[in-house]
C-alpha cells in the first residue's frame, strides 16, 4: 500500500552573517513543519554566501553550530531533514 508524505523545500537568501542564516534556515523549518511536511531539504549552502572563497571562512568541524541548530530544529519540529552542504574544513 502506497504511503504519502508532504516534503518541504526551502529555498533561502544567504547573508554574510552565518548566525542570520543558521536563524534563517531554523524558521523554515518551522515553518514546513507547521504546514505539514515530514521531510525538509535545505539549499546548499545554507548557512554561507556561495563561492569557494567563503569556504574557509564559514568551516566548521561537525557537529558544530550549524549541525546543531539543524539537529534540534528537526528534533522539535517532528521532521526528518536534509540538512544541505556546507563546508567542514577538511
Amino acid at each position: 500500500m502506497a504511503t504519502s508524505f508532504r516534503l518541504g523545500l526551502i529555498q533561502l537568501a544567504v547573508g554574510a552573517s552565518k548566525a542570520d542564516n543558521i536563524a534563517r534556515a531554523v524558521r523554515s523549518i518551522k515553518e514546513a513543519a507547521s504546514g505539514g511536511a515530514k521531510i525538509v531539504a535545505l539549499p546548499e549552502c545554507f548557512n554561507s554566501p556561495y563561492g569557494t572563497s567563503y569556504f574557509p571562512e564559514y568551516a566548521e568541524k561537525i557537529p558544530g553550530e550549524s549541525t546543531n541548530a539543524l539537529a534540534a530544529a528537526a528534533r522539535e519540529s517532528e521532521v526528518f531533514l536534509v540538512g544541505g552542504k556546507f563546508n567542514d574544513g577538511s
